[in-house]
C-alpha cells in the first residue's frame, strides 16, 4: 500500500513541478537525493551523540534521519535559491517543462514518500498491528527501497565514496537493524511503579482481638 500512495504524492509533485518548471525541478530533485543520502549513510555516526537510555533511545535513529535530512535541504535550497534559482531563469523547449518536468517531479514526490516511510519504519510505531496492515513494515517497503537506493547509489558513484554495487540498501538496512536494538524487547516485564515494596510485605495477623464466645470456659484464660 506505501507503494501506491507514493505513486499518487509522486503524481501530486509532477503537477507541482510543471509549474515550477524544467530548471527549478531539477535542482530541487538534486536537493532531494542528496540530503536523503546524507541521511542515511551519516545518521549511524550521530546516532552515538542520541540518549542512550529512556523513551528516546527509541527515537534516535529517527530524530537523526529526520535532522540531517531537513538541515541538508534547507541549506542546499537556500543556497540554491540565492546562487541559482533565484538569479537565473533558463528558458526549455515545451517539452522538457512539460514531460521531463513531470517526470522529475513525479521521482522527486516518489522519494519523499520512502524516506518518510523507512523513516516511520525505524520508530516503534512500526510495531502496532495498525501501522503493518497499513503498509508501513519492512517486508512491504521492498519496491520503495529499491528506487531509493538506485538513486543514492548515483550520487555513491558520483562521490567515489565506495565501489559496492548495494551500498544504500546495506546502509537502509544497516539503520533498521540499529533501531531495532535500541527499542526495548516485548517481553521485557517492566515493575509496577504504583507499587510499593511495602505493600508486599504482609502485615502480622492481629492478636487479642479475637471474639470471646459466650460460655466458653477458655475466654477467661489468660
Amino acid at each position: 500500500m506505501v507503494f501506491w500512495i507514493a505513486i499518487l504524492v509522486g503524481v501530486a509533485f509532477a503537477w507541482l513541478a510543471v509549474r515550477l518548471g524544467f530548471y527549478a525541478t531539477w535542482v530541487l530533485l538534486f536537493n532531494i537525493v542528496v540530503s536523503i543520502y546524507v541521511a542515511i549513510f551519516l545518521s549511524p555516526v550521530v546516532t552515538v551523540f542520541a540518549p542512550t537510555s529512556g523513551w528516546a533511545a527509541s527515537y534516535g535513529v529517527t530524530l537523526s534521519m529526520v535532522v540531517l535530512a531537513g538541515g541538508c535541504f534547507a541549506l542546499f535550497q537556500g543556497l540554491s535559491f540565492v546562487f541559482l534559482t533565484g538569479q537565473f531563469k533558463i528558458p526549455f523547449p515545451r517539452v522538457f517543462d512539460v514531460l521531463l518536468c513531470g517526470l522529475l517531479g513525479f521521482t522527486a514526490g516518489f522519494l519523499i514518500l520512502s524516506f518518510a516511510a523507512i523513516v516511520l519504519t525505524t520508530t516503534p510505531l512500526a510495531r502496532h498491528q495498525i501501522v503493518g496492515a497499513i503498509g508501513f513494515s519492512r517486508q512491504s517497503q521492498q519496491a520503495n527501497v529499491r528506487c531509493l537506493a538506485r538513486c543514492c547509489d548515483l550520487i555513491h558513484v558520483l562521490t567515489r565514496f565506495g565501489d559496492g554495487q548495494d551500498t544504500t540498501q546495506a546502509a537502509i538496512d544497516r539503520l533498521i537493524d540499529t533501531s531495532d536494538n535500541l527499542q526495548p524487547k516485548r517481553d521485557e516485564v517492566k515493575p509496577d511503579a504504583n507499587e510499593s515494596p511495602a505493600m508486599q510485605v504482609k502485615s502480622p495477623p492481629r492478636q487479642g482481638l479475637q471474639r470471646r464466645k459466650i460460655g466458653d470456659p477458655s475466654a477467661d484464660m489468660p
